[in-house]
């Protein structure tokens, strides 16, 4: 996409804004869209998504049709955020800078151009930038452009995000039972402060923290990408020596430098057992994974994220019952609500045996943006993001009912 004045995105100043106003063929454009205070949250969404929809752009907010700056007073940041993420669906990946200058505020919104096209208004529009105007699209073609420009980023999606699975040989005798995929690939209103926080990271700080879970971790770099890993999995033959694991067959998560995961979590037990703990599953989603991606990308990760792409698959290797095996270190009230859970669930509903496996969505992505969390009824911040991102369905694997509930 064209920069303001020539100036790069991160390092834009009042003064290249100035610039750019000042310049006799610095019309509205393909690129670039004035709007004055009064603009209407509607007519704004309209543009936005018309931006999203064809090549990208700009709009300049507290500027009118004549390129003067007019400023703002009913617009601020947060409107214009709230405007965008409900306006627009899916929410197209943008930024926003604020510049000041004679007690007048303007605001420059920058729209990429979208890799998941269509963005639909609110109203149901689908909306392209034609010339200096944006249009609701109404031909068939450009329409079917769009959706073929979605299947194509959902292929590249799944090609980063999704893991091949564990290849257990069938004369292997494996002490794996099963295994849970997840992933998430995330659009930010900044890749280079994303970037800068990967880089930044205080890989000790994090290494401290996955001893404190077990002394057995891995934290290597593995391309532009960090790689944790956590424990070991040894398969056994069929005369229960151990042999080196098949490739993936390990608890690990990937960080990629844009904030992007793929990770796995395997279900271990003797080979012969009928009874698998997984609470790894609980330990790995709740705790673990996201404390370590959180340490890594900060408190204010909700200013920066925009919306993200995510699923889960869990595989049955072989047929298990699951269980919770609590340790010491829980309360005796976890302890005995766990016990309880597995005899509570079979006089309701008889035995709980995991055959098969599944994935959520059955098919492509689901969208995680702040609509999501408000749909929830849930406050957004980073700490809510962080726990959506690595939900699990699978956490309490086969059991209709809530601990809480099956204990009474």
């Amino acid at each position: 996409m064209v920069n303001i004045n020539g100036k790069p995105w991160e390092e834009l100043q009042f003064k290249d804004v100035q610039d750019y106003l000042s310049d006799p063929d610095s019309n509205e454009n393909c690129f670039f869209e004035y709007k004055i205070d009064k603009v209407e949250p509607a007519k704004l969404v309209k543009e936005i998504s018309a931006f999203a929809n064809t090549y990208g752009g700009y709009i300049f907010l507290g500027v009118d049709d004549n390129k003067n700056i007019v400023g703002c007073t009913a617009w601020d940041e947060q409107r214009i955020h709230i405007t965008i993420h409900n306006g627009i669906t899916p929410t197209p990946q943008f930024d926003v800078k604020c510049f000041s200058a004679d007690d007048k505020i303007i605001y420059v919104i920058k729209i990429e151009e979208g890799a998941m096209p269509p963005y639909i208004t609110n109203k149901g529009d689908i909306c392209e930038r034609v010339s200096s105007g944006s249009c609701v699209v109404t031909e068939s073609g450009k329409l079917n452009q769009m959706y073929h420009k979605q299947e194509n980023q959902l292929i590249r999606i799944k090609n980063k995000i999704e893991l091949p699975e564990i290849k257990i040989e069938s004369t292997t005798q494996s002490n794996v039972f099963a295994y849970l995929d997840f992933g998430f690939s995330i659009a930010t209103s900044s890749d280079s402060k994303m970037r800068e926080k990967f880089n930044n990271a205080n890989l000790k700080a994090i290494g401290d923290f996955l001893r404190s879970f077990q002394s057995g971790f891995s934290i290597s770099l593995v391309g532009t990408a960090y790689l944790f890993s956590i424990g070991t999995v040894i398969a056994h033959d069929m005369r229960e020596n151990q042999i080196p694991a098949e490739v993936g067959c390990h608890n690990f998560m990937e960080v990629m430098r844009d904030g992007s995961v793929r990770g796995r979590v395997v279900l271990v037990a003797d080979s012969a057992a009928e009874y698998v703990d997984v609470k790894t599953i609980m330990a790995f989603m709740d705790d673990i994974y996201p404390k370590v991606y959180s340490m890594i990308f900060g408190d204010d990760f909700s200013e920066l994220f925009i919306h993200a792409y995510q699923y889960e698959k869990f595989t049955v290797v072989k047929q298990f019952v699951p269980i919770y095996d609590m340790s010491e270190s829980d309360s005796k009230e976890i302890r005995e609500t766990f016990e309880q859970y597995l005899p509570a669930h079979r006089r309701k509903y008889g035995n709980n045996i995991m055959i098969i496996g599944g994935r959520i969505p059955r098919s492509d992505y689901q969208l995680i943006d702040r609509r999501l969390l408000e749909k929830e009824k849930v406050e957004y911040n980073s700490t809510n993001l962080y726990r959506e991102l690595f939900y699990s369905f699978y956490k309490s694997l086969g059991y209709i009912d809530t601990p809480a509930k099956a204990k009474d």
